[in-house]
C-alpha cells in the first residue's frame, strides 16, 4: 500500500500555530522520499513548554514563512493521498486549523490513525505512544522532531501491513475494524478505533 506519513510540531497549545512539519512517503513498501518544513507561526507566539518537547525556538523560525507560503509544496504529498498520523486527531487537527486561519481549502484524502491502529493490532503492548510503540518494534528515531516522527509513522504502519499481510485501506478496516478518516473540502469523519454500525432500519411488513 502506497501512503504518506505527516506529523507537525506546533509553537503553542493553538491547534493552528504549527512550526515544523515532516513528510515521509512511502511506495512498495520503501519510503522513497521525505521531506520537511520550518513554518513561521501565525501569530507568532511560542509557548515555553512546546520549545521544551520540539526543541524549535522562535530565532529558528523567525525568517521562515508562514504555512501558506509552503502550501503549493505541500498539497501534492496529501492531494488523493492515503495520509498516516500518529495521534491522527491532533495532526489532522492541526492541518484544519491552520487551513481555516488561511482560508485555504481542505485537500481529499483518506487517512489512518496508527495509534488506534496499534491498538488493534499489538493489544498486549503496554503503551502505543510512539517512542514506546517504536521500542517494542526496534523502530530508532528521534521523537518529536517532526521529519523523524513521521518516519516512524510510516515504519509503524509498514510494520503492520506486513505482519498482517494487509495491503490496502479496505483489508485494514476489514481485518481490525477500525473507521478510516475522510478529509475533504467542507467535510471531515475522524478516524475510529471501532467502525460505526450501520444501523438496522425498522421495517413494516403487511399483512
Amino acid at each position: 500500500m502506497d501512503f504518506t506519513a505527516i506529523d507537525f510540531e506546533t509553537a503553542t497549545s493553538g491547534f493552528s500555530s504549527i512550526c515544523s512539519m515532516g513528510i515521509c512517503v512511502v511506495e512498495n513498501g520503501r519510503v522513497v522520499e521525505k521531506r520537511d518544513f520550518l513554518i513561521k507561526p501565525e501569530p507568532f507566539e511560542f509557548n515555553r513548554y512546546n520549545i521544551m518537547i520540539h526543541g524549535i525556538t522562535p530565532d529558528m523560525v523567525a525568517d521562515k514563512g508562514t504555512f501558506d507560503c509552503y502550501w503549493e509544496d505541500i498539497k501534492p504529498y496529501l492531494e488523493n493521498k492515503v495520509i498516516a498520523a500518529h495521534n491522527a486527531q491532533f495532526d489532522i487537527g492541526a492541518l484544519r486549523a491552520v487551513c481555516d486561519n488561511f482560508q485555504i481549502e481542505y485537500p481529499s484524502f483518506s487517512y489512518i490513525c496508527t495509534v488506534k491502529l496499534s491498538q488493534k493490532a499489538y493489544p498486549d503492548f503496554l503503551s502505543h505512544k510512539l517512542n514506546l510503540l517504536c521500542d517494542e518494534l526496534g523502530i530508532s528515531f528521534r521523537h518529536h522532531v517532526a521529519l523523524d516522527d513521521a518516519y516512524a509513522c510510516a515504519a509503524v504502519l509498514q510494520h503492520i501491513l506486513d505482519d498482517f499481510g494487509l495491503d490496502s485501506l479496505d483489508e485494514i478496516e476489514s481485518r481490525f475494524e477500525i473507521g478510516i478518516g475522510k478529509l475533504y473540502p467542507g467535510f471531515h469523519e475522524p478516524c475510529r478505533k471501532n467502525k460505526k454500525k450501520s444501523r438496522k432500519k425498522n421495517t413494516v411488513v403487511s399483512k
